[in-house]
């Protein structure tokens, strides 16, 4: 018997079966879905609460996707690639740490990972010199 998984369906194993996944290539998977990511997304929650979460003391950027290159992956959205973004720390969009591959993505240009976030708040609320 022959077993054939659909695209999503192997990342969504991976996701599953791979606590301790690091890295992962989906360049050029236009058939990768938002179902994929959220599977991703989600399986860091499982694993922080699950099985896996009893042997981790520290459960930041350490652990978990570090890189994912979803370049040329053009079935994906937005909020489902933040939700991976969110999940994992590690994954950053700006320019000095760029882990998050999304090139060829046009639609994913609003997808920022924490520390650029961080920084458009910081901006938006930056005080203004007083002078007195």
């Amino acid at each position: 018997m022959s077993l054939l998984f659909t695209a999503d369906e192997s990342v969504i194993a991976l996701a599953n079966g791979c606590p301790r996944l690091r890295s992962l290539g989906l360049y050029y998977c236009k058939n990768i879905t938002d179902r994929a990511m959220y599977s991703l997304a989600n399986s860091r929650v499982k694993s922080k609460h699950g099985l896996w979460g009893a042997m981790k003391n520290n459960s930041d950027e350490k652990e978990g996707l570090v890189n994912l290159n979803i370049s040329q992956c053009t079935a994906l959205t937005p909020p489902a690639v933040q939700a991976v973004c969110d999940s994992f720390p590690a994954l950053h969009t700006c320019p000095e740490r760029h882990s998050l591959i999304i090139s060829g993505c046009l639609n994913l240009t609003s997808v920022h990972c924490a520390c650029a976030v961080q920084a458009q708040r910081v901006s938006r609320v930056a005080p203004y010199p007083h002078a007195y």
